[in-house]
């Protein structure tokens, strides 16, 4: 029997039959997989721990029609996400995200990578989610080749004199010239926390003075963006 050993996050999982559980995990080194665990909703199951949402770990499955995972060491399970609804919901906007954005068995390490630290942050309940979640987005837009341009128009290339406006279609940043279409203003609080968040590090984030309103506003317009470009809708927090 063939098996495989994956580093991988449960982003998603669902009751199958009368005691397994199918769940998605996010690997990283194949990307989006499908899996069973077998027998986890008994009492004393051995990997009943290792198939809860965000659980980090090393994860061994039998290859066939339907994988099945046969070992799992946990290494974290992220816990305290669920503490906090608002964190809860973040870090099940990171899953829907990861799905949206990546087709099955394409592995990513970058968005790996990014995924764990925004579920450490989230299970810090000293940093806001909703900033985890902005930071998060930049990056995903950034990997997958639509990287802002915050110093001058996309369209006509002039620098920003007063307001900026994001096209919600190809999400470009644009003047008051050149928008055309279904647009969004940026507002300059926002356009400045789009700026600061794209240009920290995760791990300081939380030295970031922007206020709780232009934080919700400068997401809601990401989601806008996102929504367009991937075709898939993001939870309210």
């Amino acid at each position: 029997m063939n098996q495989t050993n994956v580093k991988a996050i449960v982003i998603a999982n669902q009751d199958y039959k009368e005691k397994d559980v199918l769940a998605t995990l996010f690997t990283l080194e194949q990307g989006v997989i499908s899996v069973v665990f077998k027998g986890v909703k008994n009492s004393n199951a051995k990997l009943k721990s290792a198939k809860e949402l965000f659980t980090f770990g090393d994860f061994i499955y039998a290859n066939g029609m339907l994988n099945t995972i046969t070992s799992a060491n946990v290494v974290t399970n992220f816990y305290d996400i669920t503490k906090s609804l608002p964190n809860f919901y973040a870090a099940c906007n990171i899953a829907k995200i990861i799905k949206a954005v990546l087709p099955a068995g394409e592995a990513n390490s970058g968005l790996f990578v990014d995924t764990l630290k925004c579920l450490n942050l989230l299970n810090d309940s000293t940093v806001k989610p909703n900033l985890v979640l902005i930071k998060f987005l930049v990056r995903v837009f950034e990997g997958f080749g639509y990287r802002f341009n915050l110093n001058k128009c996309s369209t006509c290339g002039s620098a920003f004199l007063n307001k900026r406006y994001i096209n919600l279609n190809d999400g470009d940043i644009t003047c008051v010239s050149c928008k055309m279409g279904r647009v969004e203003e940026l507002s300059n609080a926002e356009y400045q926390s789009l700026r600061l968040i794209s240009l920290t590090d995760y791990d300081n984030l939380n030295s970031l003075k922007i206020s709780s309103f232009v934080i919700d506003r400068t997401l809601y317009i990401l989601k806008l963006n996102f929504e367009h470009r991937f075709g898939q809708k993001l939870d309210e927090i």
